[in-house]
């Protein structure tokens, strides 16, 4: 009996290799699940008119499948996108029209939103966008994640980068720099709990047509240890604060601080924040928050950048599309990257940053980070 019972058991050891480990059962959604969606880009901002947008990027992205779809509007303003499974998505939309000298930028945005139609009908919407015009100053490269090391985490080499997109010296006197808490995104006031003034009296710091400018949060070479931080000895200006034992950096310039919630320098969110550049005439106008977070009005920012952990997380957004229309990031806390804005051409020996105040469009995974320099990519 025990013999029988091997070679039986035998056989079907056999029977069960020669099975294929490489087949799948592929069940894929019924057709009659899939539907089509028509969006029109609406721009209201020309003397409360609606005007169609041609040219936009559109971009739908499926929360729960995190596919993501991409396409241009036509001369109507519309997009279609076929073959949709029903699922909560977001819209993002960028384009621009020319106002005399000036590009307005055109971003809107739709939230988590539920899309699905029936009989695999045509869904149709209706995206209605905010203005703003292109910056002279932008954020060109936000290091936050942190170095990549075990633990201890370091996070004290972050930095910020700016660059001058335009033809004309520009000055970083008195503009401040701070972050934005979350749930204020429809206020007039940006809520910040960190917020530092560049120093000068109006003609102190210029910056050059196509020139860069580094913030570090400590300027000092942090690479010896650990290996995969970055050196900001070079850094242009540092959030010095003596009261807590900072190095002083003699050749970084040190920065103002104007409100400081926590006891310790301007340290980025390693997950997700938005950074801004303003120009505010008086900070300390509008006060504080309950939460002792500083006010600043929003009609002041100048440039601003949101990340994320997860930049599918559009319903999460700090900042309203007149700043940014779009989230950057999706990298992991202390992998030693940042994102970095991408080139979007060349005038002779000067580069043009590509800047549609959509993060999703502009910016790149940047891997090491590279304070003072903007990496070409060629495709």
């Amino acid at each position: 009996m025990k013999k029988s019972i091997l070679i039986v058991s035998g056989i079907f050891l056999s029977l069960i290799l020669l099975i294929p480990t490489s087949c799948k059962l592929d069940i894929g959604a019924p057709s009659s699940m899939r539907f089509s969606a028509e969006l029109t880009i609406i721009d209201t901002s020309v003397n409360n008119q609606d005007s169609l947008v041609s040219s936009s990027n559109v971009i739908l992205q499926s929360i729960t499948f995190g596919d993501e779809f991409e396409a241009i509007t036509n001369e109507e303003g519309k997009v279609i996108f076929h073959d949709l499974l029903p699922d909560s998505y977001n819209i993002l939309a960028t384009g621009n029209r020319v106002d005399g000298a000036e590009i307005i930028l055109i971003n809107g945005q739709v939230q988590d939103t539920s899309l699905f139609i029936e009989n695999n009908d045509t869904l149709k919407l209706k995206v209605i966008t905010q203005v703003s015009k292109s910056s002279a100053l932008l954020i060109s490269e936000i290091y936050y994640t942190g170095a990549k090391t075990s633990i201890p985490q370091y996070f004290h080499d972050q930095f910020i980068e700016f660059y001058n997109n335009s033809l004309q010296v520009v000055y970083l006197d008195s503009l401040l720099i701070a972050n934005v808490e979350y749930g204020f995104v429809d206020e007039p006031l940006i809520h910040a709990t960190h917020a530092y003034m560049f120093p000068g009296t109006g003609n102190d710091f210029p910056i050059q047509p196509g020139e860069l400018v580094v913030v570090a949060r400590n300027a000092i070479d942090h690479s010896p240890r650990p290996v995969y931080s970055v050196n900001l000895l070079n850094a242009d200006f540092e959030y010095y604060r003596s009261d807590i034992g900072d190095v002083d950096n003699p050749t970084a310039v040190n920065m103002v601080k104007l409100h400081s919630k926590y006891a310790n320098d301007f340290m980025y969110s390693v997950f997700n924040n938005a950074l801004l550049l303003l120009n505010v005439q008086n900070p300390f106008e509008n006060g504080y928050d309950e939460f002792n977070r500083i006010l600043l009005p929003k009609n002041s920012v100048i440039d601003g950048v949101e990340y994320r952990d997860n930049p599918a997380e559009i319903y999460m957004k700090r900042i309203d599309s007149s700043i940014d229309g779009g989230l950057t990031g999706g990298i992991a806390s202390y992998s030693s990257q940042s994102v970095e804005r991408k080139i979007d051409r060349w005038e002779g020996d000067r580069m043009i940053l590509m800047d549609n105040n959509n993060s999703s469009l502009d910016f790149k995974i940047n891997k090491p980070p590279t304070p003072g320099l903007i990496e070409e990519v060629t495709e």
